[in-house]
């Protein structure tokens, strides 16, 4: 049943992304990789040409600054990210760039955001499980694209494979094992970055008590002590969907309750 309601939530389909912007970053190419592979939480060698990785920034004390998806065309690394979030992305790492002789530009260029069938044969992904895969698409800003799902049905499929984008208020909120990014943007092959220390201790040495999970619940659903919301819930008729970050030995519990539909 719980695998019923995961398939009948996911649509298919484009959606033009209005709050995401493309930064596109200027400069010597082995400069700007030695510059990124340094700063990234993600390993942007292993980008395929025209492909998109998901990654992120911390500080120093591991704490999760901006996230984004990466993007490489032709030589040239593209950073697409929420509005909010794009001057803190410049901000943060503008003291380093000058180092390497580094610019950041703002392009004018349209984020069209996809969900496909897993069998999608496309460089587009940066996503993909059994059942569907995610995807972008940097298209020049008059492309003549009309979205076929809507916002709320682009979030949910992201809230199914437990991917969180940050709001403005969540920045240096968490780190990376909180918030599953230890998952799908960490890399802890590459080398260091900035708070690799901590974020690669925290992961090998640290006692996880809580687990980063989605929460399928009817509307009459309250949550208690036992988790932490993070992120927006979407509602999609008479159900909510949504991350938390929950206690290990509360999961049981909240699952048998009769409104949590699922937990995962």
């Amino acid at each position: 049943m719980k695998k019923d309601i995961h398939n009948k939530l996911i649509k298919y389909g484009w959606h033009t992304i209005d709050n995401w912007v493309v930064l596109e970053i200027e400069g010597d190419k082995q400069k700007v990789d030695e510059f990124l592979q340094g700063q990234l939480t993600s390993d942007i060698n292993k980008i395929d040409d025209n492909g998109f990785q998901l990654s992120s920034i911390c500080d120093h004390k591991g704490f999760v600054i901006c996230d984004f998806i990466i993007n490489l065309n032709a030589n040239v690394y593209k950073i697409v990210i929420n509005k909010e979030l794009a001057n803190i992305f410049i901000k943060e790492l503008m003291p380093f760039a000058q180092f390497y002789s580094i610019k950041f530009h703002v392009n004018d260029q349209k984020v069209v955001g996809s969900v496909a069938e897993s069998n999608a044969q496309s460089s587009m992904c940066y996503w993909r499980s059994n059942q569907y895969c995610l995807g972008l698409e940097i298209l020049h800003k008059n492309s003549d694209i009309l979205s076929s799902i809507n916002k709320n049905d682009w979030l949910v499929a992201h809230k199914l494979a437990k991917i969180l984008f940050l709001d403005f208020e969540n920045v240096k909120k968490y780190r990376p094992l909180e918030i599953n990014f230890d998952t799908q943007r960490v890399s802890f092959d590459k080398g260091c970055f900035r708070g690799q220390e901590i974020v690669a201790r925290m992961k090998y040495l640290g006692v996880d008590r809580r687990k980063f999970s989605t929460l399928i619940t009817k509307n009459t659903y309250e949550a208690n002590e036992s988790l932490k919301i993070v992120g927006k819930k979407i509602k999609v008729n008479d159900i909510q969907i949504f991350n938390a970050i929950v206690k290990k030995d509360e999961i049981n519990s909240i699952n048998e309750k009769d409104v949590v539909i699922d937990i995962f």
